[in-house]
């Protein structure tokens, strides 16, 4: 433990340091999760991430998805696209054209200790902001090495759900994956309890011509947090609320559920809602 601490103090002198020259990094993950749809569960779909910070914004996102929202935000672009995915269909190449993977983008700020959300639900795109109240994380001793980086474990309850987090303090930066953050140094590893929700990073670069902004983020309409989380709730709990039809059953892991999966088998990353 005393190790620990020192290790700590030396992180946040360095951290002070690197305050007065902010450096831009990224930090790729793969995120594992269970997706649901009114038709269709997985247990671990996996989608690929990228953190751009500097220790003072960051925006947590898809690359591919970004993609796609960057050539459909103009409307000359938009009409390319549409022609060569008509292109694509008619030769028998869908498999050429770009898909998204992941539905939403995640921005911190600590000039105004704000987190911005973007998502999907229903087939509309929300967003809503919330304050980057501090998370309080319970530092440990134990270790462990991720892409050589000596990481120390924390835990802390945040949005409903216990969270298993792995920092390096070797990387001075106060972010991580999704809405985690407060701790000395890169969260490389995040894993709720039960393991549904992980985040893990798989590499990490300095940014070249880092880009924070969100592609027509005016287009995305204001809702609140809880109102957005119950809204996904109630589109697969009441699937005829959306096609009109009742009745259908769900596999999951083997087992048949009728209409979804109830919150105790499968909830989503929040479920403070």
């Amino acid at each position: 433990m005393k190790r620990l601490i020192t290790s700590l103090i030396v992180c946040f002198a360095t951290i002070a340091a690197m305050s007065q020259n902010k450096v831009d990094i990224e930090v790729s993950y793969r995120y594992y999760h269970p997706v649901q749809t009114m038709r269709s569960a997985e247990p671990d779909v996996t989608n690929q991430y990228i953190l751009l910070t500097d220790g003072s914004r960051s925006k947590f996102y898809s690359p591919k998805t970004e993609f796609i929202d960057s050539i459909e935000s103009t409307p000359e672009e938009f009409e390319k696209f549409n022609t060569f995915k008509r292109i694509c269909y008619e030769k028998k190449q869908s498999d050429q054209i770009p898909r998204v993977d992941g539905s939403f983008y995640i921005t911190k700020s600590r000039s105004d200790n704000k987190i911005q959300t973007y998502d999907i639900a229903s087939a509309t795109k929300f967003r809503w902001e919330e304050q980057m109240t501090d998370i309080k994380w319970n530092v440990t001793d134990s270790t462990i090495n991720l892409m050589g980086y000596e990481c120390f474990m924390a835990t802390a309850d945040y949005h409903g759900r216990k969270w298993i987090a792995w920092f390096a303090p070797e990387i001075p930066v106060n972010d991580g994956p999704w809405k985690l953050f407060g701790l000395p140094g890169i969260i490389l590893m995040a894993e709720c309890d039960g393991g549904q929700y992980r985040f893990v990073a798989d590499g990490i670069q300095q940014a070249q011509n880092p880009e924070y902004r969100i592609y027509c983020k005016e287009n995305w309409e204001p809702i609140k947090r809880e109102e957005f989380w119950r809204l996904r709730r109630e589109c697969l709990d009441n699937p005829s609320r959306n096609n009109g039809t009742g009745g259908n059953t769900i596999v999951f892991k083997g087992i048949n559920y009728t209409k979804y999966l109830p919150k105790d088998i499968v909830d989503y990353i929040e479920t403070d809602y």
